[in-house]
This record gives structure tokens, C-alpha cells and sequence, in this order.
């Protein structure tokens, strides 16, 4: 398929999302009180230099800019809510000019609850952009490589604030690539739980959980070509949402799971995964979240394309583009974040994140083949300051570090790189 195709393609999607969610928004505003005007419209310039703008060793550093579209609405008519946000964006590169490219992104929903004990959410997005070198597992490369991601998902919950409620999630996520083929897949994943209300500040669970996640290229054949490789995930889940304060709120959850996959046996997973998501607020001006997490499988940990800049207060938080990692067998992560409001308008954000992946490639010899593990390390941390001048504009800088050291294999060459990025943005909205 050309890139005009996959392009045409991208946008009749995006038409179809856009026309869905209008048309449950029409059917629904017949219902609606007088509400705050929930559209919002603005533009956006940001100026970022990069210091390894390939992420590989010894990569060249280049200033970019992008100047984006911001849209949308969010709508509360009863009890129900639908929203949509768009944006499009130019990214024009100072030296590395084969890297100019247009992203855009459209993400719509909608929260629906019934008089009796039913609520539950539809959601689904479309997103295009450069591809990040970084949370990718394979190795990165110097070209013009864009990733678009595609999300769908539904939750359906029955029981209210009662003691006992029955929830149901499934969600589809596919991602594909302009170069690198051999990186793209698409999975599905599917739960059902039940929960017990303990008391006020806790609610116990257990779920059964099912995915599959299909890698048209993602195993090495016996004669050395590339083929599919599908890799099927059943767990069972106990979980835990703990809230003693209202400052502060524990989420835990422990798997047992196992995976298994159509070529590569050597992925293959039996144990225990888990995360904790916890957040504190200890005064009124700072607030504080950890997580940590261990995941298995090809689609054990979503990435995300976060926003070179900060989000302004106020301001539509832009949804982060999805996508999946590849090769990995096992990964171990943890983030640290803090958020201090120095005033009603300056607000000052740092994070610091930490993965660990155990990767498994293969390669033929002789007819058969041969298994290699090697590690996976990232850490990245970062400082921003955002101002809120007024209702409509917003300033903000953002300085952020990098490192990534992927060990060797026999057939797979290694990387070791940092990176450091800054940047600064100005923002107009109209609401």
C-alpha cells in the first residue's frame, strides 16, 4: 500500500470517529440543560533542540518547531458525556530536514451511565506521528520512520456504589509503521472481574483476563525469512483499590500469567506479573505519584509518545499516542512524578521513569534456531514549568534527560546513547 493510500485511509478513519461522536452528541443535546459553552478551539507554536535526534550513538543534535491545531469539545449533558479532541501539527527540522512531517490525532468518547446500576465507556482513537526511537524495543535507525496507532475500547459496569459490581473491559490496538514493517502488530485484550466494597476506602476484585496479539513479521523462520508470530495471554487477576484519604489512593494489582507463542517458544512466559499505582498529596500545592510495574509479552507495556511540552492548567490534556513494544519477553518499570503549584498560575512538574526488558531474538544456523537474551535499560527524567498568563494563553518550558544501553547478541548489534531535550511552547485556546 503507497503512502498516499495508508494516508487517505488514516483520514477516512478519522471522518468516521468524528461523525460517530457528533451524532451521539446531537442525539443526546435534545436532553441537555444550559451548559458552559463545552467547544474549545486554539493554536499552539513550540521550539524544541534535541541532542540525539536518532537516539543512536553519537547521534546529531537539530532544533525543530511545530505549530499546531487544537479542537474539540466535552460535553456533560445528565448522565452522560461525550467528547472529541483533535489536533494536527507541522514539525519542521532545522538541518534534518528528511524528518519534516505532519502529525495529527483524533480521540473521542463517551461516558454513559442508566438510572439503574449500569454505566460504562466507549472510546477509540487515531493517531499519526514521528516514531519514537526510544521506547522502542528494536534498534533504532536513521530514517524518517512515522507510527500510526489505532485504539478502540468499551467498559461496561453493573452494580453502582453497591457492595458487589461485575465489570467487563475490551480494548483493540493496532500500530504500523512507515518504514520497519516487521515492528507492526495489533492486539486484543479482554476481562471480566468481580468486585467486593470492603468498606468506605477499599474495594477487593478478581479477574480472568485473555489477549492476543498478532506480529504479521515478528518471528525468525528455520530458512531465515521473517513470518507471523501470534502470542496468546491467559491471567488471572487479584486486585486492590485502596483509598485512606482523600489525598491519597493505592491501586495493586498480581497476575498469574502465561503466554505463549505460534513461533518463538523461547517468549514464552509462566509467573507472577503485578503493578502498584500509588498517589499522595501532602499538602494542597504538592501532589506525588509511584508506579511500579512487571509485565510480560509483546504487548506486555504500552508506550506513549508523551507531549514534548508540558500541559498547561486548564488546558485539554493532549491524549498520548499508543503504541506497542516489541521483542520484549519480560519488563520491570518504575516512575516517580511530582507536581507543585507555586501559584494559582505557575505550576512546576518533574519525573524520573526507569525500564528494565529482558529481550529473547533468534536466528537460523544450520537449518535450526538458535535462541539469544540480552537486557534492555532506558531512564529518562524531566523538569517543566508551566504559566498561566490568562484564561486563554499559556506559556511553558520543559528540559528532559535520556540514556538507553540494549546489550549485544551474536546476531543483533548493541546501542548506547543519552539525549537532552528542551524545549518551550506558547499556547492560545478559545473556550
Amino acid at each position: 500500500m503507497t503512502q498516499r493510500c495508508k494516508f487517505e485511509s488514516a483520514v477516512r478513519s478519522a471522518g468516521r470517529l468524528t461523525a460517530v461522536t457528533f451524532a451521539a452528541s446531537l442525539a443526546v443535546s435534545a436532553y441537555a440543560q444550559e451548559e458552559p459553552n463545552p467547544y474549545f478551539i486554539g493554536i499552539k507554536q513550540v521550539l524544541t533542540h534535541d541532542s540525539n535526534v536518532f537516539r543512536v550513538n553519537d547521534g546529531p543534535s537539530d532544533s525543530y518547531s511545530t505549530t499546531s491545531l487544537l479542537g474539540g469539545f466535552d460535553q456533560k449533558i445528565s448522565r452522560q458525556r461525550v467528547y472529541l479532541n483533535a489536533n494536527v501539527g507541522r514539525n519542521l527540522y532545522r538541518n534534518q530536514t528528511e524528518l519534516n512531517n505532519t502529525s495529527y490525532g483524533v480521540n473521542t468518547g463517551w461516558d454513559w451511565e442508566t438510572i439503574e446500576k449500569l454505566s460504562g465507556t466507549l472510546s477509540a482513537g487515531l493517531n499519526r506521528s514521528l516514531a519514537s526511537q526510544t521506547d522502542s524495543s528494536t534498534v533504532p535507525t536513521n530514517l524518517h520512520n512515522e507510527v500510526t496507532t489505532q485504539h478502540y475500547g468499551a467498559t461496561a459496569r453493573w452494580g453502582g456504589e453497591s457492595i458487589l459490581t461485575l465489570e467487563g473491559a475490551y480494548a483493540h490496538n493496532k500500530v504500523s509503521y512507515s518504514e520497519q514493517s516487521a515492528s507492526e502488530s495489533e492486539g486484543d485484550t479482554g476481562s471480566v472481574g468481580l468486585y467486593y466494597r470492603a468498606g468506605a476506602s477499599l474495594r477487593l476484585g478478581t479477574a480472568v483476563r485473555y489477549s492476543r496479539s498478532r506480529t504479521p513479521l515478528g518471528a525468525t523462520l528455520p530458512d531465515g525469512t521473517l513470518g507471523p508470530n501470534t502470542e496468546t495471554g491467559k491471567y488471572l487477576d487479584l486486585l486492590a483499590d485502596w483509598r485512606p484519604t482523600a489525598l491519597t489512593t493505592l491501586n495493586t494489582r498480581l497476575s498469574w500469567a502465561r503466554q505463549t507463542n505460534s513461533q518463538i517458544d523461547s517468549r514464552d512466559f509462566s509467573g507472577l506479573t503485578g503493578s502498584i499505582i500509588g498517589t499522595y498529596a501532602p499538602t494542597a500545592k504538592v501532589s506525588l505519584n509511584a508506579t511500579l510495574s512487571r509485565d510480560a509479552g509483546v504487548n506486555g507495556t504500552f508506550f506513549t509518545l508523551t507531549p514534548s511540552t508540558p500541559v498547561s492548567p486548564g488546558a485539554p490534556a493532549p491524549t498520548p499516542v499508543r503504541g506497542l513494544s516489541e521483542s520484549s519477553q519480560i519488563t520491570n518499570s518504575a516512575t516517580l512524578g511530582a507536581t507543585y503549584a507555586a501559584t494559582s498560575k505557575v505550576s512546576v512538574t518533574a519525573n524520573a521513569h526507569f525500564r528494565h526488558a529482558k529481550l529473547v531474538d533468534t536466528a537460523p544456523v544450520g537449518g535450526t534456531l538458535n535462541t539469544y537474551e540480552r537486557s534492555d535499560n532506558s531512564r529518562y527524567y524531566s523538569l517543566g514549568l508551566t504559566y498561566a498568563i490568562a484564561r486563554s494563553w499559556d506559556l511553558g518550558c520543559s528540559y528532559s534527560h535520556s540514556t538507553r544501553d540494549l546489550d549485544a547478541s551474536p546476531i543483533t548489534a548493541g546501542i548506547s546513547y543519552s539525549a537532552n531535550v528542551a524545549s518551550c511552547y506558547a499556547q492560545f485556546m478559545l473556550r
